[in-house]
């Protein structure tokens, strides 16, 4: 094996120039301003100091093995290739001191410019700080590597902990601060190895059955990215994991080790990003009843946090499974747990879990937030729609239909004047257990013209506990009412649902249908006959989740609920 030592300074371009000066810390340096320099395979290059490889000549070919003392430097015009390793450590000088990576050892493009020797990325890279860290200095894409980057473990003996790889833009003096948020980390490290899998970050210490309390990665708080990591994927799909976090941290914070795993179908995404961010909101607004019966009203987003992703191309297409394994010290227990996108349940309805360890939910596609959900609030009916419609100008009909019953006893129709304070103004037998379409009615001749009227359903099972449905409204302004809406097939699995809408008097109607998060997707006017009016709706583009039908006329609101299966 053939090993050379540089504990001076040594310029290179195209020839060789010996620079003498006396050996200090960052001084016995290396600088390829445009030579090509070449490591044979076995042959060992042990730089003292500092690496620079500037300009558009300078071209590295490392087939053996390169180890750095003290910091990289590159430009965007430095080339790199060859199948061998590049070691930061400073065991021999520059002892506990930081090391960082600055400028381009990053592929310059997608995944078609990996190993094409147009790009500064690393073959192998290997962390071997005596300090447990190697910083990414700048902003942008630092540092990637062709085939493996290896958090080596800190000593030679023992179980230490594993370096860790921080994508801040630290600065070369000062102190380091590490931001609460993925996002405030300004360099991307990636693993551009479109292979499957977690093998090619090496001593990462994944450990998948997590820890106590349930979902706790602490224990693993070694080896893995704290920032931005990018990974390039293959267009046939496979497993990708997400080895990234923040800053480890005491038991008290939910920092540290933050694994997602994705799991990709046929798409063509080429290079997809992610980080952590801590502290983020992702409550979902209004009721959600998913997980089979459940009132999801527990979200992880403030105490916790949520990975973003994103598409570099940001036109990619392909849906992908996600699981997490958080580490988490604040969740409070919960019966059942789902993972979120944007503020939304979308994904596979009922893709739920009893904890958070390897929680996972499919059918995304498009990126953005991920969070967790849950609840321990069981809701023994699932509503499909609830109505309240004039009749003649004489009485108001509720009318309410449900999907599934699971030990209810009986339903208590309430009303009110101003849709804060209710009274009780009837009751109604409840089937009480059922998994098909149920439906009642509630005739109020309880009411005068001029006056709107609200209601709402009180369900109570057969243990005493209850729930409250929405609300809704009506008055007997005249007949010009819609008396029945029917939305069909409910859920939607293929690309239209059908609106059908019967009339006694022909009027105008808005149709607004919104998302879970109240964006509007859908609008039109249109002029309803009398009698059976049907409203055929595209719904190709919508993502899989629930989404708010309203039926505006003059003298009412008709509120409906529709789920979508993507």
């Amino acid at each position: 094996m053939k090993k050379i030592f540089i504990k001076y300074s040594i310029a290179l371009s195209i020839g060789m120039l010996l620079s003498s000066s006396t050996h200090a810390q960052h001084n016995g340096e290396l600088y390829n301003n445009g030579a090509i320099l070449t490591v044979d395979n076995n042959a060992v290059i042990s730089v003292w100091g500092d690496m620079h490889n500037m300009g558009t000549s300078a071209h590295l070919r490392n087939n053996g093995l390169i180890e750095v003392q003290g910091n990289l430097y590159s430009d965007t015009r430095f080339r790199q290739d060859g199948i061998g390793t590049l070691r930061m450590e400073n065991n021999d000088v520059n002892s506990a001191e930081r090391q960082f990576i600055s400028g381009s050892y990053a592929v310059r493009g997608g995944t078609a410019q990996i190993g094409t020797g147009s790009d500064g990325s690393f073959y192998n890279l290997e962390l071997a700080n005596t300090q447990g860290y190697v910083y990414l200095f700048g902003v942008g894409n630092i540092a990637d590597v062709r085939n493996s980057v290896d958090f080596q473990p800190i000593g030679a003996s023992g179980t230490p902990p594993a370096n860790l790889l921080v994508t801040s833009n630290i600065g070369a003096t000062g102190a380091i601060t590490y931001p609460a948020n993925g996002a405030n980390y300004l360099a991307t490290f990636g693993m551009m190895n479109p292979a499957t899998g977690n093998a090619n970050f090496r001593n990462s210490s994944i450990d998948l059955g997590g820890g106590a309390p349930v979902g706790n990665m602490s224990a693993v708080d070694q080896g893995y990215v704290i920032g931005n990591l990018r990974r390039a994927v293959s267009s046939t799909g496979g497993e990708y994991g997400y080895i990234l976090g923040l800053e480890p941290a005491g038991a008290a914070a939910a920092r540290g080790f933050q694994y997602i795993h994705l799991d990709f179908g046929a798409n063509n995404y080429d290079v997809v990003t992610g980080y952590f961010q801590q502290g983020s909101d992702n409550t979902i607004p209004g009721f959600v009843n998913d997980c089979g019966g459940y009132d999801i009203n527990y979200y992880g987003g403030t105490d916790h946090g949520e990975w973003v992703f994103e598409d570099i191309q940001g036109t990619g297409t392909g849906d992908y499974e996600v699981k997490i394994w958080p580490q988490d010290h604040t969740a409070p227990p919960q019966t059942v747990w789902m993972i979120t996108k944007d503020n939304s349940v979308l994904g596979t309805i009922g893709d739920c879990g009893p904890n958070l360890t390897g929680l996972d939910r499919a059918s995304f596609n498009g990126f953005s937030e991920f969070g967790f959900a849950g609840s321990s609030v069981f809701v023994p009916i699932e509503l499909l729609s609830l109505d309240a419609t004039p009749i003649q100008n004489k009485y108001i009909r509720v009318d309410w239909s449900t999907a599934k019953e699971e030990n209810v006893d009986y339903y208590e129709i309430y009303r009110s004047v101003d849709g804060i304070n209710f009274e009780q103004i009837g009751t109604q037998s409840a089937v009480g257990n059922s998994v098909v379409q149920q439906d009642y009615r509630y005739d109020d001749f309880g009411v005068v013209q001029g006056i709107t009227y609200y209601y709402k359903i009180k369900t109570i099972d057969e243990d005493g506990s209850f729930d409250f449905t929405h609300i809704v409204a009506a008055n007997l302004k005249g007949t010009k009412a819609v008396e029945k809406v029917n939305i069909y097939p409910n859920p939607v699995e293929g690309e239209i649902v059908n609106l059908e809408i019967t009339s006694i008097y022909e009027r105008n109607t808005d149709i607004r249908i919104y998302d879970a998060i109240g964006q509007l997707m859908y609008e039109r006017n249109i002029e309803v006959i009398e009698g059976l009016n049907l409203l055929q709706i595209n719904t190709n583009e919508w993502p899989g989740g629930a989404y708010v039908v309203q039926i505006i006329s003059a003298d009412r609101t008709i509120t409906k609920e529709v789920i979508k299966i993507k």
